[in-house]
């Protein structure tokens, strides 16, 4: 998928851009840790990559669910390769700002990882800059293209990811969240089976269409059987190009579906540019614990 610390206390979100979730809340975002598995509603994994359009962020940072471990939002705000860009921009720091308003979501940042062939340092400078260009807004970072080993070779990315979440845990001194976006079933659960400094938050598993042929259809996707050993606030999965209209079943079937599947946060939406129509619907559902 490419594309604060606020006040007395990090408010809790699960990071990231549309979305509605099946989730557990369990995610404790000031201390990172999920070892809370009781269920208060279900929360969101919100990829947003709309150039910082204000009614969607206020819409989805008003109206995502917040209970228990709350939701993320992604934000992605470079134009060309996402990332934070080389500056930061206004308009970017007034949504990122104004999301904290509401109390239900936090802001993570989006970085390219290119399945582990990008160098540490350059992703460990995107990480700073993040934090840099909106100091005390950034709650984590949501690392993309995830791999398990370097595409085309034996080479694991073990060490590569378990750095990269070091960094992100202890370099700003606050613990931030990190969320790691396989698209698909990692073959183990290394990322999570670590010292805790070194392991993801949040393991995307799943990302693709709802139900497309040709892109990765949610419809025929199934968890890896290992995953059933984690607690489900360990988990998302994003959907896109699934059908629009207030009525749509597919959407609720999905996020109906995913709750069994053992998956925490879920997006589903048409796409990553814009906040479906559907989503205040899903958001209500998703408090009601009924999604």
């Amino acid at each position: 998928m490419r594309s604060r610390q606020h006040g007395l206390q990090r408010t809790l979100l699960g990071a990231a851009m549309l979305a509605i979730a099946g989730a557990l809340a369990g995610s404790a975002l000031a201390s990172g840790s999920h070892g809370a598995n009781q269920r208060a509603g279900q929360n969101q994994l919100i990829p947003l990559y709309d150039d910082a359009n204000s009614v969607d962020w206020t819409e989805a940072c008003s109206q995502a669910n917040g209970s228990g471990g709350g939701s993320w939002i992604v934000a992605n705000a470079a134009a060309e390769g996402g990332g934070p860009g080389s500056a930061a921009q206004p308009a970017w720091a007034g949504v990122i700002e104004n999301c904290y308003r509401y109390g239900r979501a936090s802001v993570v940042g989006y970085v390219w990882t290119d399945y582990g062939q990008a160098s540490i340092a350059s992703v460990e400078s995107q990480v700073d800059a993040w934090n840099a260009y909106y100091p005390g807004e950034i709650a984590g970072i949501f690392f993309d293209g995830v791999s398990d080993d370097v595409p085309g070779t034996t080479t694991s990315n073990q060490g590569f990811y378990r750095t990269l979440a070091s960094y992100v845990h202890s370099h700003e001194g606050n613990n931030d969240e990190v969320v790691f976006n396989f698209g698909q079933n990692p073959v183990s659960d290394w990322m999570l089976d670590g010292e805790d400094a070194e392991n993801a938050d949040i393991v995307v598993t799943f990302e693709g269409s709802y139900d497309t042929p040709g892109e990765n259809p949610y419809t025929s996707w199934t968890q890896a059987a290992w995953e059933l050993d984690y607690p489900a606030n360990d988990f998302a999965a994003l959907i896109h190009s699934a059908p629009d209209g207030p009525t749509a079943a597919q959407p609720l079937s999905a996020c109906g579906s995913l709750a069994q599947q053992n998956i925490g946060y879920v997006y589903v939406g048409t796409s990553y540019e814009e906040l479906p129509s559907y989503f205040s619907g899903l958001s209500t559902e998703a408090r009601n614990n009924s999604c």
